[in-house]
């Protein structure tokens, strides 16, 4: 049985459903499995200890569904240090170890570990900022050798890997994208009990036109945007119509609160939680929003688009092409003026609010760009037909040597 090792980033957003589809795919398969998951205490600044353990709990959650596919080995770290990352790759000596990698820099100890161990790898890049960081620029060569050194260099979108390129050394001739998928449950038709059901524990009329946005409460995801548009709205038509729904914890919960408190609006904005089951809260809603200021091709966009929800979303790394002709972008916060953005938001929601039938017909385009896409099955089969082709590769150099 061969042992493949996913060693992943802390897990913010899209990583660990996506590391938990994986794992549970090859697990399927027959490989032996061993998941190594970054918990750093510094993860708090991300949510707050509140939302931190939420975190936790969302993880162990993923970890029970993992046992029961049979993955017992779960290592969770408290911080990415060069010994531990050269321990758990010298100890385990994985047939293939698979690096999930909330930029280019995250994972940097283990692809070493694995270069120095000749432990073939491959490294899927979830996220890549188009401004290079600046506080590790001594690693850049060694990133760059190490790309080279990889089996396979996945991407998330055309515009990560181009990124890829530009800043980070990755070689022209290498690399590919595919893009991440969602669980077929994401792709039924909404379940109009749940969604009656949801509105009326929350208080949000049957007939109201619900905005949804899951994503963490941080300010790259634009919620001061929604904020800004939501000021204006109110002195329009639409606003007797509009209701928002948001779903995220961390450390600007509360100021976020605030500004909505401050705003009067505390009746219309609906503050969720970290929540188990985004399913039924785009079962409940009618748009999704995400101005955000940087994302990668966000899941949570995926799953909206797949529910039949229109979606307005910043212009930022992967959305364009995520979007396509569908949904509306609105221009990106940081390389434009954030109050365009706003402007954008605040006509595009009076539009889909007047127009019941516009709205609908821009959702199902959503939803048959997802459906060719973004599903889970095609990034599984694509994914593990990279994996088998190394694991058959290793096999075939080993039993030449012999």
């Amino acid at each position: 049985m061969k042992h493949i090792l996913l060693y992943a980033s802390p897990a913010i957003g899209g990583l660990l459903p996506y590391n938990h589809a994986l794992l549970c795919a090859l697990a399927t398969l027959g490989y032996q499995m061993t998941y190594v998951q970054d918990m750093p205490d510094a993860l708090v600044t991300h949510f707050g200890s509140a939302g931190m353990k939420q975190v936790r709990q969302r993880a162990d959650w993923f970890v029970a569904q993992q046992k029961q596919v049979g993955i017992q080995e779960h290592v969770w770290l408290e911080g990415a240090k060069a010994a531990e990352a050269e321990n758990i790759i010298a100890e385990a000596k994985p047939d293939l170890l698979i690096v999930s990698n909330g930029g280019p820099v995250a994972n940097f100890f283990p692809k070493r570990a694995a270069v120095k161990h000749s432990i073939p790898f491959i490294v899927v890049e979830h996220l890549v900022h188009p401004i290079k960081p600046k506080e590790v620029p001594e690693a850049y060569a060694e990133l760059a050798q190490q790309y080279r050194d990889a089996k396979a260099v996945i991407a998330v979108s055309q515009d990560n890997l181009r990124l890829l390129r530009k800043l980070f050394g990755l070689a022209e001739d290498k690399g590919q994208v595919i893009y991440c998928g969602r669980p077929a449950t994401y792709f039924q038709p909404p379940d109009l009990e749940v969604r009656s059901r949801l509105r009326q524990q929350w208080h949000i009329p049957d007939d109201a036109v619900l905005c949804f946005t899951a994503a963490r409460m941080d300010i790259i995801k634009g919620y001061q945007y929604q904020i800004g548009a939501i000021k204006q709205l109110k002195q329009t038509p639409a606003w007797e119509h509009l209701y928002f729904a948001w779903a995220g914890t961390g450390t600007l919960a509360d100021p976020f609160k605030q500004m909505v408190q401050q705003a009067g609006v505390s009746d219309r904005v609906k503050f969720l939680g970290e929540l188990d089951d985004i399913n039924a809260w785009l079962d409940a809603s009618d748009i999704f929003l995400l101005p955000s200021e940087s994302e990668g091709l966000p899941l949570a966009m995926m799953e909206a688009m797949a529910k039949g929800l229109p979606v307005a979303a910043s212009a930022v790394s992967g959305v364009p092409e995520g979007l396509g002709e569908t949904g509306q972008l609105l221009t990106s916060p940081m390389f434009g003026n954030p109050q365009t953005t706003i402007q954008e938001l605040v006509t595009t929601l009076k539009l889909w609010v007047s127009d019941a039938t516009l709205r609908q017909q821009v959702g199902q385009a959503c939803k048959q760009r997802a459906e060719t896409m973004f599903r889970e099955e095609r990034m599984i089969e694509e994914t593990v037909a990279i994996v088998q082709s190394i694991l058959c590769c290793k096999v075939s150099v080993s039993s030449g040597q012999m």
